[in-house]
C-alpha cells in the first residue's frame, strides 16, 4: 500500500510538474511572438530585390561606409552591409525625444516606399533610448525596421545629433549625409540618381 501510495503522489507531482511547463512554454512563446512582431523589428526588414533592377556604379573617390552590426528594436541582430549588399541604404539617425526626427523619418519613409524595396530605409537610435523608440516606431507605423546603435555607430557617421541622413550606394560607398535632414523632392531625386535604368519606365 505504502508504494501504490507513493506512485501515485510521483504521478501527481509529474502531471502538475508537466502543466505549469506547459503553462510557461505557452505565455514565452506568446511574448517572443509579440516581440519579433514589434514595429521597427524583422517583420520590418526588406524583402528579395525587385527584379530587373540596377544602380549605377557609385562615383570614384567615394569613401567606405563604416560596417557595423545592430540589433533591431526586436533583438534580431542585423549586419550592415547585408542591408546594402545589393542596393542602396538610406539610414536616419533619430530619437524618440528629438521634436523634429519624427517629420523626418516620415518624409524620409515616404519617398523610399515609393522605390518599391528597391532601397533600404534602417532607423538608428541611441542604446539609451530604446524603450522610447519603440513608442515613437509604434507611433509612425513607418513598416521599416530601427536599430539600436551604439556610441561607435554614431561616431563614425559624425552623427552628433539627431536627425541625420546618410545615403549609401549598393554595396558599401557613402554618396552624402544631410544634417537635420532633407527634404523629400530632394531625396526623391537623390534616389533615381542611383539607378542604372529609371525605377518607373514610360508605357
Amino acid at each position: 500500500m505504502k508504494q501504490a501510495r507513493t506512485a501515485v503522489r510521483l504521478l501527481l507531482l509529474a502531471f502538475v510538474v508537466a502543466v505549469l511547463m506547459a503553462g510557461c512554454t505557452s505565455t514565452d512563446t506568446g511574448r517572443d511572438s509579440d516581440i519579433r512582431e514589434a514595429p521597427g523589428g524583422a517583420v520590418d526588414l526588406p524583402g528579395p530585390l525587385p527584379q530587373g533592377v540596377a544602380f549605377r556604379e557609385p562615383p570614384k573617390g567615394a569613401i567606405t561606409a563604416p560596417d557595423f552590426t545592430v540589433d533591431l528594436l526586436d533583438g534580431t541582430p542585423v549586419t550592415a552591409d547585408e542591408l546594402w549588399d545589393d542596393r542602396p541604404l538610406v539610414m536616419v539617425f533619430t530619437a524618440s525625444w528629438c521634436d523634429s526626427c519624427a517629420d523626418v523619418h516620415r518624409e524620409v519613409a515616404e519617398v523610399v516606399d515609393g522605390h518599391d524595396g528597391a532601397i533600404v530605409l534602417l532607423g538608428v537610435i541611441r542604446e539609451d533610448d530604446v524603450e522610447g523608440a519603440r513608442e515613437y516606431a509604434q507611433d509612425l507605423e513607418l513598416g521599416t525596421p530601427i536599430a539600436v546603435g551604439d556610441e561607435s555607430v554614431w561616431l563614425h557617421y559624425a552623427a552628433d545629433e539627431p536627425p541625420l541622413v546618410v545615403l549609401i550606394a549598393a554595396g558599401g560607398k557613402v554618396l552624402r549625409g544631410w544634417p537635420g535632414g532633407i527634404d523629400a523632392d530632394d531625396l526623391a531625386g537623390q534616389l533615381e540618381k542611383l539607378y542604372e535604368k529609371p525605377a518607373v519606365e514610360d508605357q
